[in-house]
């Protein structure tokens, strides 16, 4: 009896431990691009309800100031969408590729025209700050302005860890660099 208990375990502990090795190896085989896929791109229209349903939440807006608060996001998303010919954080065709891969070579940011679209992004702000200062009261218009100036930091804080990766070669913690893609 003792003999088919110790036979029944040792069954059971070897099946289990087999399973978890074909799931770690079948893992490990995969391609590190598979496991790991880069966000969505969301569209102007999906980023200015998401944006705007956040403010419906915490300003308690009223359905006519939801609509008009949804155009001015809208307008302002499009509009930046627009200065980036790719979208958000693609690369602007014969703008900063360069080196060896191919693509113009390095420049300063003065002479890629990258302050004039920061000049321009912070325009379409403004503009779309008073669009939605009138449909406000002062008092939601007020928490905006917080709400608002709190995204822009977390916005630049993020850019500028963006530019210290880059800055240091695309080097991730722990020395390794990331895998080139041909």
């Amino acid at each position: 009896m003792k003999r088919i208990i110790l036979f029944v375990a040792a069954a059971i502990l070897a099946f289990s431990s087999a399973m978890a090795q074909d799931t770690t190896s079948t893992q490990a085989q995969k391609p590190q691009q598979e496991r790991r896929q880069p966000p969505k791109r969301l569209t102007p229209q999906e980023r200015a309800t998401m944006q705007t349903d956040r403010l419906k939440d915490t300003l308690q807006l009223t359905e006519d100031q939801y609509k008009k608060v949804y155009k001015a996001i809208l307008n302002r998303e499009k509009e930046i969408e627009n200065m980036m010919p790719q979208g958000r954080g693609g690369m602007r065709p014969g703008g900063m590729g360069g080196g060896m891969r191919g693509g113009a070579p390095r420049v300063s940011r003065v002479s890629t025209g990258m302050n004039s679209t920061q000049e321009q992004m912070k325009a379409s702000r403004e503009r779309c700050d008073k669009k939605i200062k009138k449909a406000l009261t002062e008092e939601q218009f007020a928490a905006y302005q917080v709400i608002e100036a709190k995204r822009l930091k977390q916005q630049q804080e993020m850019m500028e860890r963006m530019r210290n990766r880059n800055r240091q070669g695309g080097q991730r913690p722990g020395g390794q660099r990331p895998a080139q893609q041909n």
